[in-house]
């Protein structure tokens, strides 16, 4: 019996297949290593990865320099 096991610390959205066991039959198990207990989880409540990377800067204050002049466009007609 070929077993394959691996521990995440947070489970992502999906996962990746061993090439040895892509294409046959195999059986799959999740089981939660923590005790927690999360109710009601849905897409709405979940954090987004913009969310978690907005205000992550923590290194020198950055600062946008001065964008000039822009061009004057003519209207779509």
């Amino acid at each position: 019996m070929e077993a394959t096991r691996k521990i995440y610390r947070q489970l992502p959205d999906t996962l990746r297949m061993p090439e040895n066991l892509k294409h046959r039959r195999v059986e799959v198990i999740l089981l939660p290593l923590d005790t927690e207990k999360i109710s009601h989880i849905t897409s709405a409540t979940t954090i987004s990865p913009l969310a978690r990377f907005a205000g992550a800067w923590e290194g020198e204050l950055l600062v946008r320099e001065n964008q000039g002049t822009y061009e004057v466009r003519e209207d779509f007609k």
